[in-house]
């Protein structure tokens, strides 16, 4: 593993971008955030900054929006609908509606399988009988590019604030001490413009405006670890899971596989022959392709499929080593490798396997020879941010025992999809069924995880958030590569860069409550349930409330939202919102052991006097004063009352232990607000789960 100093990559900033004729010839735009790429990442952050007001530039170097969404990935990439939120799940509900009218004709749609959101007798083949990968196409899990990059474009249509740059790319940046505060650019015809902006944000999949500005970086892999045993140089089989001999753990430098993602097209006879390649590309060899299988049947609507085939196939690897620091020029180079070994395999699936029938799709990029402009870059640059994610954040059994990460207090989007690592060399060795050297997917030890902010923010660097290359180990990064995690840590971006102008602050020292309540605001989950979906009525108060920890789910995370409220929920609910230090004087329930998961919440609420509201009286009243007969030695008993933990409560009893705690003076804050509601609720006799976070006023529950 390479890691780049921030010293020296600012001295080269200063060497290559501070020459003053260049800057003298160039024209000058000025915008509240200025956006480097049009991935995922960056459209997610264009909307959630122009939804705050702002003005926005996204500079994007190809004639299409969404990144790979539009050039070549054409399927979700993500374990669970349930993950799915902001600008992502806008987008496949777009995708669902636009290919409503197909849905009762296209065979993709008339697959007969069983629909995994209602079927109550589907388990997913996942050790949590739930996770499975989302891209059903009657859900909006498979899209055409030319469909995703016309969902993207006018989704960022209804924003007139924020404006796109196509075709053109970065060269440069303007630093002011150690604030980025412009980016350079240009055009293949030359046309060179600079865009200023009070907060630039890095979306590009390589972090170059990161890495010109000076901040620290790492390209590879890291070495084994007690928090990353899946580090390093690594064979493993992933139909059994198994670490295969020669994985050494050893860090190096290596990059995991890159391909061009081609649209094939299955075509009827009647169509004729032009799909059909007539000559093979430069340095076409067909032994390359001898490994490799490709059957082609239509994944997405009008009888298309997306390519994707390694560790043989469209990929290439090694070759793409020097990708990450390469420049623009280089990079093209390298782009036309990549598209020749794409070509090249298609050629070999026509004329050799016999599949005359394929053909490069041709409608989509149809300026580009029906092929995509974009090169999938998995992994390149990976900034050094003011937190690093590391496998245990991914992989629940690391640090824990159960299906649930770490909890991120700074959470700001979730992910779900399993670590999923490419091959970094090329497969040579065909005696072993593993995929290659660096290639492994640990699908039975993926759960949805939770990406902190400071994932997102560069060290050394000022005005600046990195979205897409964040702050990763090359394991943890293996998980969070995908685009509906990409465009929530984008929406984020886009979100802090409005709120640190507002305030008057750098981007690393917003307060990131105000970025969570915004971001919930726009519909972004921050905590991952199950059963709390966007449209639940109390979507906003669970996530607030789950995210400052004063209500969360079971083990199974699930919130049960819908579920009758229980005491021993109010119990736990009351002494977090209240800010109770615990306090446990004795066991004084029979039906509450001290195993009990609120047993200390109950004991505390005890203390404080509140559960006289459920009819639980002192005994001390009982006793009529000092007796030295009965009271003088060290007797203690327990266990003298039942509490009942599992039986509901109603309205009027939640508002009653409020009251007791409100009027005991026993709030964290002495000044805050009443906790109960202006306009109280009607008083059933039971209530839910989350009903009952309504009985607490909007600004107890605030971030």
């Amino acid at each position: 593993m390479k890691i780049k100093p921030a010293k020296l990559a600012a001295i080269f900033a200063c060497i290559h971008f501070l020459n003053p004729s260049v800057s003298q010839a160039q024209a000058t735009e000025s915008f509240d955030v200025v956006i480097v790429s049009g991935s995922s990442g960056g459209i997610g952050a264009a909307i959630g900054a122009a939804r705050l007001g702002a003005s926005v530039a996204l500079i994007e170097d190809t004639p299409v929006l969404g990144g790979m969404l539009s050039n070549g990935i054409s399927n979700i990439d993500a374990f669970s609908y349930e993950s799915l939120s902001g600008v992502f799940e806008e987008f496949r509900q777009e995708v669902k509606r636009h290919y409503a009218p197909l849905m009762d004709t296209d065979p993709v749609y008339l697959k007969k399988m069983p629909d995994k959101l209602k079927d109550r007798k589907f388990e997913a083949n996942h050790i949590d009988k739930r996770s499975f990968q989302v891209n059903q196409a009657n859900q909006g899990g498979t899209w055409e590019p030319k469909v995703a990059d016309m969902i993207f474009k006018k989704m960022a249509a209804k924003y007139p604030r924020l404006k796109i740059f196509y075709k053109r790319y970065a060269t440069g940046i303007i630093k002011d001490l150690d604030r980025i505060c412009g980016v350079i650019t240009t055009t293949d015809d030359g046309d060179e413009r600079t865009f200023l902006g009070k907060v630039v944000i890095d979306a590009t999949h390589e972090a170059d405006i990161a890495a010109w500005g000076g901040v620290p970086y790492r390209v590879g892999r890291e070495p084994r670890s007690a928090l990353e045993p899946h580090a390093g140089s690594i064979f493993y089989f992933n139909d059994t899971g198994e670490i295969l001999p020669g994985s050494t753990g050893r860090q190096d430098a290596a990059i995991v596989s890159y391909g061009l993602r081609l649209i094939v097209k299955n075509y009827k006879s009647d169509d004729g022959n032009a799909h059909i390649l007539k000559n093979p590309p430069p340095g076409y060899d067909p032994l390359k392709y001898t490994a490799s299988s490709f059957g082609g049947s239509p994944k997405i609507a009008n009888g298309k499929v997306e390519m994707n085939i390694n560790p043989n196939g469209n990929e290439l690897q090694e070759i793409n080593w020097s990708w990450p620091e390469a420049n623009y020029k280089e990079r093209k180079k390298l782009y036309e490798i990549y598209k020749n070994q794409a070509l090249g395999f298609l050629y070999y699936v026509q004329h050799v396997n016999g599949k005359k029938h394929l053909g490069l799709a041709n409608d989509e990029f149809r300026d580009n020879g029906n092929v995509p402009y974009r090169v999938f870059v998995r992994e390149a640059r990976r900034i050094e941010g003011e937190a690093t994610m590391t496998e245990a954040d991914i992989n629940p059994f690391v640090s824990g025992n159960s299906l649930a990460p770490p909890f991120q207090t700074s959470s700001i989007a979730i992910g779900h999809y399993p670590i999923d690592a490419k091959l970094v060399r090329k497969k040579t060795d065909f005696s072993t069924p593993d995929k290659g050297e660096g290639d492994f997917f640990l699908k039975n030890a993926a759960t949805a995880f939770q990406v902190p902010y400071g994932a997102i923010v560069p060290k050394n660097v000022d005005g600046l958030l990195v979205p897409v290359a964040l702050s990763a180990t090359h394991v943890a990064f293996s998980a969070v590569r995908m685009d509906p995690t990409w465009t929530a840590t984008g929406q984020t971006a886009g979100i802090a860069a409005v709120l640190s102008i507002r305030e008057g602050v750098d981007v690393r020292n917003v307060e990131v409550r105000k970025i969570q309540a915004e971001l919930i605001k726009q519909k972004c989950k921050l905590v991952f349930y199950w059963d709390v979906p966007l449209d639940h009525p109390q979507f906003e108060i669970i996530q607030k409330m789950s995210i400052a920890q004063k209500l969360t789910g079971d083990a199974n995370r699930d919130f049960h939202p819908d579920s009758l409220f229980t005491r021993a929920d109010a119990a736990v609910l009351l002494a977090r919102v209240f800010g109770l230090s615990p306090s446990v004087s004795n066991a004084h329930f029979k039906d509450v052991p001290y195993t009990h998961p609120a047993f200390r919440e109950i004991e505390t609420l005890f203390d404080h006097g509140a559960l006289s509201a459920l009819g639980i009286k002192p005994k001390w009243k009982e006793q009529n004063g000092y007796d030295a007969k009965k009271h003088s030695g060290f007797k203690q008993d327990y266990g003298f009352w039942n509490f009942n933990p599992d039986g509901t409560i109603s309205g009027e009893e939640l508002l009653e232990m409020i009251a007791v705690l409100k009027n005991e003076g026993v709030l964290t804050n002495q000044n805050q607000s009443n906790p109960t509601t202006e306009k109280l609720p009607v008083m059933p006799r039971t209530i839910t789960r989350a009903a009952a976070l309504g009985y607490l006023n909007p600004e107890f529950i605030s971030l």
